[in-house]
């Protein structure tokens, strides 16, 4: 991976940044690096715990209620009143049941590696995890997000929890949290291009998803230029953190709220915690996120193929497309593990390529049986081991990582 730049203080000291004269940028971003330092505790800068942050205030209890029915309604449209107009419930099982047992198999493995894939991004970016500590994290955080609205918030207070009691430090695990978060975002909305090319090279229609393709390169375009920026230097980076605030409060100020320079702070802080790390294994992160998302789509690839949509009727790219318009529906929680709006717009895409409803609606059924429940029971016994072994002290006495371990930074 090409060095990213901004690692040694001439480098921060030395660089232009728009709007403002060298000196007085690198004091500010000195003073700012050393009240960052104060503010955690860590005079010299190192590695260690930061503190833990606030807890975020919790909704009122009728919020809550209020968003789990307004997400178990939709599901129930969907499946119920929006899905059976177009394709039968009876006719995609009888697909199923058409099923031989080698594509059974096959799917069976497939659905093994999928659950195991995901430990593969953390343990590129927490050196010495070990693979059981990570299964559990990944498992039962999976399950609080697949059953609880919104409950990604809730399933990052588990990864904290879990990790924790492993040995690391908050600031490896919030840098493994936002790293691991913006690389998996960077490959949901970078194969809608990909998939987009390979179906138009073979001169196929690509059933409406060039729009969902050009959000992708903006959104790819904006934020790989800011985190270029981000981690080019310390400089750049006090810079874009900047410019941040001033959109956020120049709407600030139509709700009369007081100005504020947190997400220059916010910038300076992850840039902090996650450069070392982005630098030295950045490029295992990336091949590991590739390989997992890769064990995705086998799987969702064998599962069209086993109900009967052969390549003649939708191409090895057209089902490529599918799957990643369909993970991109799901990318904002408006459900539980985006249950309904994945496989609305998965049954969509597949039928609109060339699949009948019913064997589009099969092959997301038997996809959605061997991703979205499984990880809720495995989650259930996993968090019990991991409550276990942590009433035993086992964790504490055999951590995956002791802090004399734990490099500078996180």
């Amino acid at each position: 991976m090409t060095e990213i730049a901004g690692g040694s203080p001439a480098a921060r000291g030395g660089s232009y940044v728009p709007g403002g004269e060298e000196s007085a940028q690198r004091k500010e971003v000195t003073d700012s690096a050393g009240a960052r330092r104060a503010r955690s505790g860590d005079p010299a800068g190192g590695g260690g715990s930061a503190p833990s942050p606030a807890p975020a205030k919790k909704k009122p209890v009728w919020r809550r209620v209020a968003g789990g029915l307004a997400s178990l309604a939709l599901i129930v449209l969907i499946f119920v009143g929006v899905i059976p107009q177009f394709a039968s419930y009876q006719g995609a099982w009888a697909a199923i049941e058409g099923m031989s047992w080698g594509w059974w198999v096959a799917i069976g493995v497939a659905a093994v590696v999928n659950q195991v894939s995901f430990v593969w991004p953390y343990q590129a970016v927490l050196p010495h995890l070990r693979f059981w500590h990570g299964f559990y994290e990944t498992q039962t955080s999976t399950a609080v997000s697949n059953t609880v609205p919104a409950g990604g918030a809730v399933a990052i207070g588990i990864t904290f929890g879990m990790f924790g009691s492993f040995g690391f430090s908050n600031v490896a695990i919030t840098t493994a949290v936002a790293t691991t978060g913006i690389w998996n975002l960077a490959f949901k909305f970078g194969l809608p291009i990909v998939a987009v090319v390979l179906v138009a090279v073979t001169g196929q229609s690509t059933a409406g998803a060039v729009s969902v393709a050009l959000l992708g390169v903006l959104v790819i375009a904006v934020s790989g230029t800011v985190l270029w920026l981000v981690f080019r230097s310390a400089a750049s980076a006090h810079w874009v953190g900047r410019l941040g605030d001033r959109v956020l409060n120049w709407l600030l100020h139509f709700f009369h709220k007081p100005k504020s320079d947190r997400l220059e702070r916010a910038v300076l802080d992850f840039r902090d915690q996650t450069n070392d790390m982005v630098h030295e294994r950045g490029w295992l992160l990336t091949a590991a996120v590739v390989a997992s998302q890769l064990a995705v789509f086998v799987l969702v690839l064998f599962c069209v193929r086993a109900v009967g949509i052969t390549a003649g009727t939708v191409s090895f790219s057209a089902v490529l497309l599918s799957f990643a318009v369909a993970r991109l529906a799901g990318a904002i929680p408006v459900t539980p593990g985006g249950l309904g709006t994945v496989d609305a717009a998965f049954i969509g895409m597949l039928t609109a390529f060339g699949a009948t409803s019913n064997d589009a609606l099969a092959a997301d059924l038997v996809w959605r049986a061997t991703t979205y429940f499984p990880p809720i029971f495995i989650g259930l016994v996993t968090y019990l081991v991991w409550k276990r072994g942590l009433a035993k002290g086992t964790y504490a006495k055999h951590p995956d990582v002791t802090p004399s371990a734990v490099p500078a930074g996180g």
